[in-house]
């Protein structure tokens, strides 16, 4: 293996797993799922029909989190 794909491949697998967090929002009498995470100043939102991704401002995560989610809900990806 060369030198610098033997230090990608090294770091990939020392890296920990980000801890995700289960999100909920109620719209409609229907309650929708997802889970988030943060990495760096990025918070993603995922489903299982999509996800979408905002930078982490002066919100709380999970209230954005829960916008995200909301958002998701709209497009129909929840």
């Amino acid at each position: 293996m060369r030198r610098i794909e033997h230090i990608v491949h090294n770091r990939c697998m020392d890296a920990k797993p980000l801890p995700r967090y289960p999100i909920t929002c109620e719209t409609d009498g229907k309650t929708h799922k997802g889970t988030y995470w943060v990495a760096g100043k990025i918070l993603t939102v995922s489903t299982g029909l999509g996800g979408k991704s905002k930078q982490v401002g002066t919100m709380e995560p999970e209230a954005l989190a829960k916008r995200l989610l909301l958002e998701l809900v709209k497009a129909g990806k929840a």
